[in-house]
């Protein structure tokens, strides 16, 4: 982190970044805030994570990081390590859960979300089955959208995460299943080629 320590005088603050499940699926916490910070800014202390997910008004800077296609039948996809998932769990309204617990599965979160993946390849799915493969410098945002990831290399990939709280509509909030979601466009599919409502 480059901050200043006075207005005009800037300085490095550097520090090594370790992911939270190294050998798996994991992520490396660089910066965040829970509330937005006043200039000038320099931290007092080492950046200590307190949750995956920002409360309002804060971010999360962190990497993703996936392995290799060749491991997953060594492995299942979790949320990676106890540590990890204590971070998940510290912010639980803001995650949901479609089919299963862990970043292979179908969820959304009340965030928007800019990923660039840093190196590797993999995919990434939409609710409605469409899916994109992203590559090294591609980038994604999420909109609260529900989705999952798809690792499809035998390269392990590295995504960086830039993640804004955001908040959802009363009413809006997700539910369910991905069975509910799929029937749902199912219906609204319906709609559209008949012009009634389901």
């Amino acid at each position: 982190m480059l901050g200043e320590i006075e207005t005009g005088i800037s300085k490095f603050e550097i520090a090594e970044i370790e992911s939270t499940d190294p050998n798996g699926y994991g992520a490396g916490f660089i910066w965040g805030f829970d509330e937005p910070p006043t200039l000038p800014y320099y931290p007092d202390e080492p950046y200590k994570v307190r949750s995956v997910l920002a409360p309002p008004g804060g971010v999360r800077v962190f990497g993703a990081h996936f392995p290799p296609l060749s491991r997953l039948a060594e492995m299942e996809w979790s949320p990676g390590s106890e540590e990890q998932r204590k971070l998940i769990n510290a912010q639980p309204s803001g995650i949901h859960w479609y089919d299963g617990v862990g970043f292979g599965c179908f969820h959304s979160h009340d965030s928007i979300a800019i990923d660039t993946v840093v190196s590797g390849t993999i995919a990434v799915e939409a609710s409605d089955g469409t899916r994109e493969v992203l590559n090294s410098g591609d980038v994604v945002v999420f909109c609260g959208s529900n989705h999952r990831w798809q690792v499809i290399s035998d390269e392990p990939c590295t995504v960086l995460v830039t993640e804004f709280h955001a908040t959802r509509r009363q009413g809006e909030e997700p539910s369910g299943t991905m069975e509910d979601v799929r029937m749902r466009i199912a219906a609204l599919a319906n709609e559209s080629e008949t012009g009634q409502e389901p």
